[in-house]
């Protein structure tokens, strides 16, 4: 048995809710390798991305903050 049939086996034995995980995991090592053409393509392949962007534009931006007042070192 290959490496890639091993894991094409353990995938259909975990439960849903773990395979979005995977499905982001596989996504992030596919734009580590360059195998995305694009930024675009790469956040479209993660689940709820594109529902989270279209999300976040919608909001109004007198509800937001300006980015002097963000932590980024969390």
């Amino acid at each position: 048995m290959t490496k890639r049939d091993y894991v094409k086996i353990q995938i259909d034995a975990l439960p849903e809710s773990v395979i979005e995980r995977i499905i982001e995991f596989i996504s992030f090592q596919k734009y580590n390798l360059g195998l995305h053409s694009n930024d675009t393509e790469y956040l479209v392949s993660i689940p709820g991305m594109v529902e989270s962007i279209k999300a976040a534009a919608a909001e109004s931006l007198q509800d937001g903050i300006s980015a002097s007042e963000v932590d980024f070192d969390v």
